[in-house]
């Protein structure tokens, strides 16, 4: 398995201008919002995208589902952000499964 996904820490920063937190960190709530890219696309393709329900995992949710699943983790990584390559902006996953 290879798992590839937006960073944690996109639950409290703000990555492309850098606010303060909008949620906590460990908020397991279910919320409505925009599909994950749509704040690349023009506003008006933007504005006729459906908005979405979704929930933000902590990266240890993330590793502890793998591990829960019967996979075993081969390696993790974290990428930076697109906007600013100090801080974590992906993660990457390698995992595999016995059959």
């Amino acid at each position: 398995m290879i798992c590839s996904d937006f960073h944690p820490f996109t639950k409290i920063a703000d990555l492309l201008e850098f606010r303060m937190p909008a949620m906590n960190y460990f908020s397991t709530e279910v919320f409505e919002g925009e599909m994950a890219h749509a704040r690349f696309f023009e506003k008006g393709i933007r504005e006729k995208m459906p908005k979405c329900s979704y929930r933000k995992y902590t990266l240890s949710e993330v590793i502890n589902g793998v591990i829960g699943s019967g996979f075993s983790l081969k390696r993790f990584d974290e990428h930076p952000a697109w906007t600013d390559e100090r801080v974590p902006g992906e993660f990457t996953i390698v995992a595999i499964k016995e059959v």
